[in-house]
């Protein structure tokens, strides 16, 4: 099914504002790469503004959930589903290989968010809500998972948080840099590299839960 002209703005606004920033782009830009007749005020027959029209592709953008909706049920095992003949390394190199997945997937939008210091609050808000309240718990969760009862007591919110922004960094730094990171790390040797730091934290739960007692 062809896309709507809705859908055509936000898709067209999202990679203007994520190449040049959103106040350097214009809405004529916009309407143009959509397939409008420039300056003719199209836009706004579907959005009030420049700012609703962020706030309401990053929002359209993000709830597209791909292989992150199979986790997203409660009851959803992570530990089983991730390499499930593999060990601890490869069961969290799949994770985070699918969160380097995801940041990729909202290319546009990691690039307003970690480069634009012109976006409105709205937009903050709407990443903070629809993306970490929601890749965060399941993170959090899948760690716990893996660690078993002898990690039952360990911060697995904090760990997961430097997982996702271990992640993140990598992107950032990639895409910068043209695709390639400036380290000449390729993805999979650093993913497998965060893999095996978090290993060595959930494998030592148990030896810390042990010296405590």
């Amino acid at each position: 099914m062809a896309p709507t002209t809705r859908e055509r703005i936000m898709t067209e606004a999202l990679r203007l504002f994520g190449e040049q920033g959103f106040a350097k782009t214009s809405v004529a830009q916009i309407e143009r790469a959509a397939g409008l007749s420039s300056g003719a005020g199209g836009l706004y027959r579907h959005f009030r503004s420049k700012d609703e029209l962020l706030v309401e592709a990053v929002s359209a953008r993000l709830s597209e959930r791909g292989a992150l909706r199979l986790f997203l049920a409660p009851d959803f095992s992570i530990a089983a589903t991730l390499a499930p003949e593999g060990s601890l390394v490869d069961k969290l190199t799949a994770l985070c290989r699918i969160g380097l997945d995801r940041i990729d997937h909202d290319r546009d939008v990691n690039r307003i968010l970690m480069r634009d210091n012109s976006v409105p609050a709205d937009m903050l808000e709407v990443f903070r809500q629809q993306e970490y309240a929601v890749v965060m718990p399941v993170v959090t969760r899948g760690l716990a998972e893996l660690a078993g009862d002898h990690g039952r007591a360990q911060d697995w919110e904090a760990t997961a948080a430097v997982l996702v922004g271990a992640i993140a960094h990598f992107w950032l730094i990639s895409d910068i840099f043209d695709g390639d990171h400036p380290a000449n790390v390729e993805a999979e040797r650093y993913l497998r590299a965060t893999a095996e730091m978090i290993a060595a934290r959930l494998e030592g739960a148990g030896n810390t839960q042990e010296d405590r007692r």
